[in-house]
């Protein structure tokens, strides 16, 4: 007998694996792991994707409107939104073309694995309450899983949870936990108690992943590739015309002051970090100016939110940078 799926649209704000995770929930089968095996066995991602363009427009549309369609699932119910600024337009186009399978190397970010935030869902204890009273549902929230997301959006102080600090389970795997809830599926206590303060480092780091995310340029439009991969070293060049020394120097100088501000802020905690060698290598300054491509986009991120933090860059730049 044929399965019945329920095809749900997609709530606001909400991530595209969170929807399929709420149909999981709501198609009789054996368990959680058949469904995503069942669903990801016959429809692959772009094919999905074109499912949700029909359910949205319900009508017939020409190809530059299934693409401008497609722009907004996937920029606005994915990661993609954030990390499409570190990809050239013609990377981001064929990000948005189905056709282009073949081409799914030129979409890899470096240092991925390393970063923390990348390997876990969040949630907001406050959003889940709002959610269920508003949609009779809690859901996954795109603007959570960005990777240099804290706090949560909407509800400003309130610290994320990415798992249970009383027994250390984490939130992985969304067939371990398809909807986000409070209680601990492991050992039922309160996932929300000690969750750790953000800090103003925290929220100038969140602040510029954000206005990423929320940007709404189209790569459909005729523009230049994205000039935020040059927005550290251009940082760098005003404070070395601002302090009129010599390049090395001044260097040194800025480093030192970075470093001490990593260590005072904990950003390590944006990483899996095993020594503290390694941090210095993904956020090296010279690595990020000379090779900007090779670095993870975070590492760029971390470096304005510090030039910020010494005067040396506006957020209003991130407008025109992407």
């Amino acid at each position: 007998m044929a399965t019945m799926h329920f095809f749900l649209p997609l709530l606001p704000d909400e991530h595209y694996y969170s929807r399929i995770a709420r149909m999981a929930v709501l198609t009789p089968t054996k368990s959680i792991t058949d469904f995503y095996s069942a669903w990801f066995g016959a429809l692959k991602d772009y094919e999905a994707i074109r499912h949700d363009v029909v359910a949205h427009t319900n009508v017939d549309i020409n190809a530059n409107s299934k693409t401008s369609a497609r722009e907004d699932v996937l920029y606005r119910h994915t990661s993609a939104g954030f990390y499409r600024h570190f990809l050239n337009i013609e990377q981001q186009r064929a990000l948005l073309d189905v056709a282009s399978k073949g081409k799914r190397k030129a979409f890899f970010m470096p240092w991925l694995t390393k970063v923390k935030h990348a390997n876990c869902w969040r949630s907001c204890p406050q959003c889940i309450e709002d959610d269920i009273s508003d949609y009779g549902t809690s859901y996954w929230h795109t603007a959570h899983q960005l990777p240099t997301a804290t706090t949560c959006d909407i509800h400003a102080l309130q610290p994320l949870m990415t798992g249970c600090s009383h027994c250390g389970f984490e939130q992985t795997d969304l067939r371990d936990i398809p909807l986000p809830d409070i209680v601990c599926p492991e050992c039922d206590r309160d996932m929300s108690e000690n969750l750790p303060l953000a800090n103003a480092a925290n929220a100038a780091i969140q602040h510029v992943g954000l206005a990423l995310h929320l940007n709404r340029s189209s790569c459909q439009q005729p523009l230049a590739n994205p000039q935020i991969l040059r927005l550290v070293e251009q940082a760098f060049g005003d404070t070395l015309k601002g302090r009129q020394q010599a390049y090395w120097e001044t260097k040194a100088q800025v480093e030192q002051a970075f470093w001490e501000w990593v260590a005072e802020n904990r950003i390590d905690d944006y990483f899996v970090m095993k020594t503290d060698e390694e941090l210095q290598t993904l956020l090296c300054l010279e690595s990020i100016m000379n090779t900007p491509t090779k670095v993870t986009p975070l590492a760029h991120i971390i470096w304005l939110a510090f030039f910020h933090h010494i005067g040396q860059f506006d957020h209003a730049r991130l407008s025109s940078a992407s």
